[in-house]
């Protein structure tokens, strides 16, 4: 009897190991899956100037449903576009040039080292709404009406990332046609949206979006009068994001790493003369012929 109970016993226990062996094993597997490294910061400084305040990096209510969609979407690459011959020139280059954009901008104009250029930028600017501007007690059309520039730097779009990306492309491809209107002898700059760091990612605001939008904004240049230039290759880490100890809220750049953003932009310039093409040039008419 004694015999038979322990061989139940047995049986029994057998049978708990094989129904709970998966589990377990499963558990096991999911605790041992690799995550998304973080990098270390490969600059160490603990000073931190003051920052110009953020932009509001906030999805957009109305046009949450297509953010998902903005996050995965396929980039058409540039084809046929013609190589950038970017020189060096020195501060004096900006004497006639004008800064649009957000905080981002706001933090060149107080913590950069171009002074004298002009700028139109606020904390929170959007593609959408800059019409509505008024900087110093002028619009925007006011402001590119002011004198004439020889370059114009835009930079925009970190806060329409959440939302409908044609609808944000239709909003920046105006703001480049007024620009041209309004100064038909500028060189137009289109800047890259910086990225934000690992920490700072989620849903809405991430770097598969943000290259996203660059890649929309890089398409609406022609490397003749238009030109796409990206400061991410100074601020990024070895896995594309914002590196973690040049900035303090994962988003802007403390005060300090503005100087370094001037210093490449002095090497990214364009010379107006040999670049702007004429268009006022009237094809020539073919004498009439015609015998009456």
């Amino acid at each position: 009897m004694k015999k038979l109970k322990k061989s139940a016993y047995t049986l029994i226990l057998m049978a708990t190991c094989f129904v709970a062996s998966p589990v377990i094993i499963h558990k096991i597997w999911k605790s041992s899956e690799t995550k998304k490294p973080v990098n270390p910061p490969s600059v160490s400084d603990n000073s931190k100037p003051n920052e110009p305040p953020g932009d509001n990096l906030q999805e957009n209510p109305s046009t949450s449903e297509n953010s998902t969609e903005n996050v995965h979407a396929e980039t058409t690459p540039i084809e046929n576009v013609p190589a950038v011959p970017f020189a060096t020139s020195d501060v004096s280059y900006f004497d006639d040039a004008l800064f649009i954009g957000d905080s981002r901008t706001v933090g060149i104009k107080e913590y950069g080292t171009l002074k004298n250029a002009d700028y139109f930028c606020s904390v929170g600017m959007s593609a959408y709404q800059i019409d509505d501007e008024e900087i110093d007690g002028m619009t925007f059309d006011e402001k590119i009406d002011k004198k004439q520039y020889g370059k114009v730097y835009v930079m925009l779009g970190i806060n329409e990332v959440g939302n409908d990306i044609e609808v944000t492309k239709t909003a920046y491809r105006a703001i480049v046609e007024k620009i041209k209107v309004h100064q038909p002898d500028a060189i137009i700059y289109l800047q890259a949206n910086l990225h934000v760091s690992y920490s700072e990612e989620n849903d809405i605001i991430n770097n598969s979006a943000i290259n996203n939008l660059n890649s929309v904004i890089e398409s609406l240049t022609d490397n003749k009068r238009t030109f796409y230039i990206d400061i991410n290759e100074v601020y990024d880490d070895e896995y594309g994001n914002f590196t973690e100890s040049y900035t303090s809220d994962g988003v802007h750049p403390l005060g300090m790493y503005y100087t370094k953003w001037c210093e490449w932009l002095c090497t990214k310039t364009i010379s107006v003369e040999d670049n702007i093409q004429e268009t006022t040039a009237q094809p020539e008419t073919e004498p009439d012929t015609t015998t009456t």
